[in-house]
């Protein structure tokens, strides 16, 4: 006799519910990129929607290449995230070139949500008024910012 190793059984959708669990994923995840995404894409269009008076024009410094990327680059950028998520639960995804790159952008994208929370770190701040010379972590403004407007230096 013969001791073969057998596989543990498993449920018999056990596959199906993780690739519907996936898709769910993906889909929350278009929906906070396409919201964020059509946010920028209206106030690019000139509107202050959900903001209180004038948008802020960008800074005189940028130059054009850089003024134009902050007007369109994140709606551009929402779109390719959709792009990514869809590309990574549907078929069309899984082509044997194609799956290494979007797996190696939708790391690549995951690692600036730590550049989101410090920046949620700074807006609560902000808002909260603590913005004090010290700041977060012990860092100081330059010396032209004031300590009320360090978040917009």
């Amino acid at each position: 006799m013969t001791a073969a190793k057998q596989a543990a059984p498993q449920r018999p959708g056990a596959r199906a519910d993780r690739q519907r669990h996936a898709r769910r994923t993906a889909y929350l995840g278009c929906a906070a990129a396409l919201g964020y995404g059509v946010l920028k894409l209206v106030w690019s269009l000139g509107s202050t929607l959900g903001r209180n008076g004038q948008m802020p024009p960008p800074p005189a410094s940028l130059i054009a290449a850089a003024r134009w990327f902050d007007y369109w680059g994140t709606p551009i950028l929402a779109g390719a995230a959709v792009v990514i998520l869809l590309g990574l639960v549907y078929r069309w995804g899984n082509v044997k070139l194609v799956r290494p790159v979007l797996r190696a952008l939708a790391c690549a994208g995951s690692l600036m949500a730590v550049v989101g929370v410090a920046g949620l770190i700074v807006t609560i701040q902000d808002f909260a008024g603590d913005l004090s010379p010290t700041g977060w972590a012990g860092s100081t403004p330059p010396p032209s910012c004031s300590s009320t407007s360090a978040s917009w230096c």
